[in-house]
């Protein structure tokens, strides 16, 4: 067997990217490491490689069977092949992680420090890289506390050898901030940000400097959306002032303040960042379809919640058939043009909408949903306002059982209007059935009572007031219209 052929193909596979190519080099290496004879480092390269090879191609198994048959012999392995040895745990560690192999993961990590402490003590990177590895590995796990201890060291022993401005600090500077957020613990998530802001501004690096406000205004967000405004705002002046370089971090920026607008209620304000960044896209990547069908669908929603409904109804059309690859956010436009549809009292335009989204939901597996029993209630509205009665009824029926189906008391409101049109319809059928009414009625009535909505008690009191004037029912409507007056005067007194 000639070895030196066999360095070549390992050196060409390393290097080379053409796929055909690389298969007919790894058939190759593969038979030379089925001989007995070679040399136990070439050994090691060649399986190392091959695991490499196989994990690019997501064939897991190939590639942990390779990786492992090389680690198996790693304490045999001259020192003079330390990289390739540390890359090889660091490969398999991943490959592990990735699979959810968390055991075998943990094992090589440890496995990978004692050979480290035993041939390669000096060598801080390696130190780093595996605890940023043990890192990633807790956090797949959802051990937050745990992860962030192994980043703390992995910095530890980055800061022997690197300097401070090197990107794996952000790197794992945001990995750690992003565990602190899910803790819900934002001080401490902002302090890992306070030291780099002032170097930055010690630095006059405007850029970085700028990179940093945003981050810290991301972090805001969760606990003071005022803040979060001013360093995003701060943020987007630096870019601004910048020019034409920074224009994906000024999207972001006004996509964020976007988002916080909208979590204010000020609407306006909120549709005209969203629009600047529309702007932003069209002059960055016109064809970035995700990001052009995410902001018509903010400012579609967001017109409706202001009555503008031309203007949803503009954005929302616009965006409908694009939308088709991003399921998720299809779903707003549906609903969107669904209700703005009925709203202008285009029934079947509505009811092609409405049916869509139900569609969605059912494909995702929400029909026992809000989101679905609150569509079934739209588009039995919808045939109310058409005096169809019966078919309104169906819908509301529909919307009941899924209503009683959801142990959420957040759907008491949509519960109790849905019983209380479900008994205006059995009084409006052909063939009317007055007991059910009754029922509904008074069943709708009770639900609503446990609401903390005067607005709607009033409305549940005077409907059933109405039902028993309109049969001559004088008993049942002192009862209710006694009810309507404690109640008005209970928020006189509360004046």
């Amino acid at each position: 067997m000639n070895q030196e052929n066999l360095i070549a193909l390992i050196h060409q596979l390393r290097n080379l990217d053409q796929e055909d190519r690389q298969k007919t080099i790894v058939r190759k290496i593969e038979h030379y490491v089925s001989d007995r004879s070679i040399d136990i480092n070439l050994k090691f390269q060649a399986q190392s490689v091959l695991g490499s090879y196989f994990k690019s191609i997501r064939n897991y198994d190939r590639s942990a069977g390779y990786f492992r048959e090389a680690l198996n012999s790693v304490f045999l392995i001259d020192d003079a092949h330390a990289n390739v040895i540390i890359q090889t745990y660091l490969e398999y560690i991943a490959l592990e992680t990735e699979y959810k192999q968390y055991k075998k993961a943990r094992i090589y990590s440890a496995n990978l420090l004692n050979w480290l402490d035993r041939h390669s003590p000096e060598d801080f990177i390696a130190y780093g890289l595996t605890y940023k590895a043990l890192g990633k590995l807790f956090f797949e796990e959802e051990n937050y506390p745990g992860g962030i201890a192994q980043l703390e060291k992995a910095l530890d022993y980055f800061r022997k050898k690197l300097p401070e401005e090197h990107p794996i600090f952000i790197e794992l500077i945001q990995v750690m901030s992003n565990a602190y957020i899910e803790l819900e613990k934002y001080d401490q998530a902002l302090s890992l940000y306070e030291n780099i802001l002032n170097k930055k501004i010690d630095a006059e690096d405007k850029f970085g400097e700028a990179l940093i406000l945003l981050r810290i205004g991301e972090i805001d967000y969760y606990k003071d959306l005022k803040q979060a405004r001013s360093n995003i705002m701060k943020a987007l002046n630096i870019f601004q002032e910048l020019g034409e370089q920074p224009q994906k971090y000024i999207l972001k920026a006004y996509l964020m303040l976007g988002e916080i607008d909208e979590n204010i209620a000020n609407y306006p304000r909120a549709i005209n960042y969203y629009k600047k960044a529309c702007q932003v896209i069209e002059k960055l990547d016109r064809h970035n379809q995700a990001m052009i069908v995410f902001i018509y669908s903010k400012i579609g929603m967001i017109s409706i919640k202001m009555n503008e409904l031309d203007k949803a109804k503009l954005y929302l059309e616009k965006g409908l058939p694009i939308s088709e690859s991003f399921a998720n956010i299809r779903m707003q436009f549906l609903y969107g043009l669904g209700k703005i549809y009925s709203l202008e009292k285009k029934y079947e335009q509505a009811f092609q909408m409405y049916t869509k989204f139900l569609q969605g939901l059912e494909q995702t597996g929400h029909k026992v949903s809000k989101s679905y029993a609150d569509t079934l209630q739209a588009l039995a509205f919808n045939f109310l306002q058409q005096k169809q009665f019966e078919t309104a009824l169906n819908y509301y029926e529909q919307a009941r059982i899924i209503y009683n189906q959801l142990m959420s008391t957040s759907c008491r409101e949509e519960k109790g209007l849905t019983y209380m049109r479900i008994g205006y319809c059995y009084e409006n059928l052909m063939r009317p059935d007055l007991k059910k009414a009754e029922q509904f009625y008074e069943q709708g009535f009770e639900i609503l009572s446990k609401v903390k909505s005067v607005e709607l008690l009033e409305e549940g009191l005077a409907a059933l007031i109405d039902f028993y004037r309109r049969y001559k029912k004088r008993n049942k409507q002192k009862i209710y219209e006694d009810k309507l007056v404690k109640l008005q005067n209970m928020q006189v007194k509360k004046m």
